[in-house]
């Protein structure tokens, strides 16, 4: 199919939303020791923190569909930040301190040792006017600066997700250092563009930003 010849309502587009589709990708930073915004707390909200090292009954704030997803990530070692309002699941936020190729998107992520990766940020649509990403976001942030465990972090977005680039680079101050382009098979299969890097160092590079990454 040509771009000249007729497309049925939504044709092109759900084929590329659906079917196959390659999505531009910018890597954020940020120094874990940058003063926090003030946030207005959320009336009724909870963040329980769920780790392999802090067992505990998370099956009963995660939804039964994220179980299996949940499990994978406990099993790598990372951790989750799952927000709770009113008693009900609104959202959550991984870290990971591992490198790693991410399931779902197929980017490949490198971290140094002093590094980490806060990846899987979801906020419930009933919830995000409330600003509870910022809040799920705080809390990790907090959590690494306290433990003193990382002196970087970084996570991905979609160009086209200006809410979340704004969240992050605006209110949590953020900053870019790597382009790449991801492609996705059928929503379900993905891997990172072969030379897409820019600059070809860095968190989704073979070479890491930091020359202690693996």
């Amino acid at each position: 199919m040509t771009s000249a010849e007729p497309v049925a309502s939504g044709g092109l587009a759900w084929v590329r939303q659906h079917l196959f589709e390659v999505v531009p990708v910018e890597v954020l930073e940020r120094d874990v020791a940058k003063a926090l915004p003030e946030l207005t707390p959320i009336l009724g909200m909870r963040i329980h923190r769920v780790a392999a090292s802090k067992p505990g009954p998370w099956r009963d704030v995660v939804p039964q569909h994220q179980w299996r997803t949940v499990e994978r990530f406990l099993a790598r070692g990372d951790r989750g930040y799952v927000a709770t309002v009113e008693g009900q699941y609104a959202g959550r936020i991984w870290l990971s301190r591992t490198s790693h190729r991410d399931h779902w998107s197929g980017l490949r992520i490198r971290l140094a040792p002093d590094e980490a990766y806060a990846y899987a940020m979801e906020a419930g649509p009933r919830y995000r006017r409330l600003g509870l990403a910022a809040q799920l976001v705080a809390r990790l942030l907090s959590d690494l600066r306290d433990g003193q465990e990382a002196s970087r972090v970084y996570g991905w977005v979609d160009l086209r997700n200006r809410e979340s680039l704004i969240l992050l680079s605006v209110v949590f101050g953020f900053t870019p250092v790597q382009t790449v382009r991801r492609a996705h098979l059928l929503r379900r299969i993905g891997w990172q563009v072969r030379g897409s890097d820019q600059p070809a160092f860095g968190p989704l590079s073979r070479v890491g930003r930091h020359a202690e990454a693996d």
